[in-house]
């Protein structure tokens, strides 16, 4: 069965129809007779939102003077070797998170703090989610309070993004503090949520915490993970993608 278009790729889509770049009321008009459209009493306030959230859509001022947007091309959703991962630990592990979730199909969402100070690849972070983050693009997001994840794999429908999976990566003296963070996304989306932990230590403190309030009751909700377990995971990805372009193999939705 089909996947239904996402609001995305029907307002990216209007886009290349209209050249690249286009304003706002452009793009609206173009919509509202689109059949493909989801037929939402307030569609047009989505197509604002949709176009201050994704990273694919630039700002810009038309040449009549309008608000507007242009289409610009994300780097490709593909992994690439670690190194460097000693430089900032954290940073390697949610680079790693980010391009997995874009692989798997994903939105991909880092926190406005580490965006600026956490690396990967000799890059900040932040050039591989495909979620805005400042201040105007965080107005569209649900829930300021999940807005602090290191990481979220997100997933659209007709109201908007909502996440699918979250992680947080923490030493043995901020465990806790991650499991809080992640319990304050709502159950009703239903999101899987990971702790990302370096070693021993921090796992045995992830199992004792689980048997404690207010943890206990939500542990079915929660995984733990090590570090390497992101690496090879990522490593993983690398290995596919490179068999996937040796065989001229093109993957479905690419």
């Amino acid at each position: 069965m089909p996947q239904p278009i996402t609001w995305k790729q029907l307002v990216a889509d209007v886009l290349q129809e209209l050249g690249g770049e286009a304003s706002l009321k452009a793009i609206t008009a173009k919509l509202k007779n689109n059949p493909q459209r989801p037929q939402t009493a307030t569609w047009d306030a989505t197509i604002r939102r949709v176009v201050r959230q994704y990273k694919i859509f630039e700002p810009i001022k038309t040449a009549e003077g309008l608000a507007g947007y242009r289409l610009v091309e994300l780097p490709e959703a593909k992994p690439q070797q670690v190194t460097n991962v000693e430089d900032d630990p954290h940073g390697a592990q949610q680079g790693m998170l980010l391009q997995l979730g874009q692989f798997c199909g994903y939105e991909t969402f880092t926190n406005s703090t580490d965006k600026t100070i956490r690396r990967f690849g000799g890059q900040p972070i932040a050039n591989y989610a495909t979620v805005k983050n400042d201040d105007e693009a965080l107005s569209a997001l649900p829930l300021p309070k999940i807005r602090t994840a290191d990481v979220m794999w997100m997933a659209e429908d007709s109201e908007g993004l909502y996440p699918r999976y979250a992680f947080e990566i923490e030493n043995s003296t901020k465990v806790r503090s991650g499991l809080l963070r992640l319990l304050k996304i709502p159950e009703r989306f239903h999101t899987r949520l990971f702790i990302i932990g370096e070693g021993d230590e921090e796992e045995k403190l992830y199992e004792r915490y689980l048997k404690e309030s207010p943890f206990r009751q939500y542990a079915s909700r929660f995984q733990f993970f090590r570090y390497g377990d992101v690496a090879a995971f990522h490593s993983s990805g690398f290995e596919f993608q490179n068999h996937v372009g040796a065989w001229g193999i093109q993957l479905v939705g690419a």
